[in-house]
């Protein structure tokens, strides 16, 4: 019997997304059912284009308003995260994934669109045997409490500080 874990992905540092969607093609690889959400990203990136690949495996959802830290629309931002949070504990409580990828969930912490009580409620009453993989900064301590496994990542040095700009196959 397979136990299903709660995974998070946090921090300041790049590869958080990277992290949940490589999990996602593993699981995808041994024939699991994957739903990805993401909360606040809305445009494709080379991920995104390559698990659409495995559309018979792997379902996504962009459902985010392309928010971005330094948009002064949160009207905007809320609703589309509320949608996406609907949209999730449809998934979730339908019991059709084996693994559930909810990207960037935490910023609906850190934007007081849901509190953390309400997430954590729903997370656990998956079924038994669902995995789940949450992403985003600020993940905050009742999360993390709860996860069965947290890995931080740290930003240690990146780019853009050097004046580069993203690029295409390296941040989206």
């Amino acid at each position: 019997m397979t136990r299903g874990l709660l995974i998070v992905y946090t921090g300041a540092g790049k590869g958080k997304t990277c992290a949940a969607f490589g999990q996602a093609l593993r699981a995808a690889g041994q024939g699991l059912q994957v739903c990805i959400i993401q909360f606040v990203k809305n445009r494709p990136s080379g991920e995104i284009n390559a698990l659409r690949q495995l559309a018979d495996r792997v379902e996504i959802h962009q459902v985010g308003s392309g928010f971005s830290w330094q948009d002064q629309d949160l009207v905007r931002f809320r609703e589309s995260a509320l949608k996406g949070w609907d949209l999730a504990r449809e998934k979730i409580t339908a019991g059709t994934y084996d693994l559930v990828v909810l990207d960037e969930l935490t910023y609906l912490f850190h934007f007081s669109v849901l509190g953390p009580e309400e997430v954590l409620a729903t997370l656990r009453a998956r079924p038994a045997t669902m995995h789940l993989v949450v992403t985003g900064r600020d993940a905050g301590a009742e999360l993390l409490a709860a996860a069965d496994l947290v890995t931080e990542m740290r930003e240690v040095k990146h780019p853009f500080n050097q004046g580069i700009s993203a690029q295409k196959g390296i941040e989206w």
